[in-house]
């Protein structure tokens, strides 16, 4: 083992037993996180940011992203081309892409994670459509 290594052990080793609670206690009273809910498992994250306290909202029109003030944002993971379309034919891609450069807090998991890339290398030719952000 080098010596990064056993850093890495050691830290892990000193994790709190029951983190969502560790986690939960240091968010926002009633903090407020859309999830954009077109397609994938956008449940499995509403659920466990519903166990952590936070006020969860599924966004999947226009009306839910508008409707209130989020503090953050979760795209999940799925298939990110369904998910270009559906935004785009949503109207939901420039409002996505608007949140995503106001610097509020916006997580994506797996297609989630493509779906904010700024650029994919090796796709298809007429590519998807993208959030962007990183």
């Amino acid at each position: 083992i080098k010596s990064q290594d056993s850093v890495m052990v050691t830290e892990l080793a000193s994790l709190p037993t029951n983190l969502c609670e560790q986690v939960a206690a240091n968010l926002p009273e009633g903090a407020a996180v859309g999830i954009l809910a077109l397609q994938g498992g956008y449940h499995e994250h509403k659920v466990m940011l519903s166990q952590l306290g936070c006020s969860v909202y599924e966004i999947r029109q226009l009306a839910d992203l508008t409707a209130r003030e989020y503090d953050g944002m979760v795209i999940p993971g799925g298939e990110s081309t369904t998910m270009g379309h559906l935004a785009l034919r949503l109207g939901l891609l420039t409002p996505l892409r608007e949140y995503v450069a106001s610097g509020k807090p916006v997580m994506g998991t797996c297609a989630g994670l493509i779906f904010l890339a700024n650029d994919v290398v090796g796709q298809k030719e007429g590519g998807q459509e993208l959030v962007g952000g990183m």
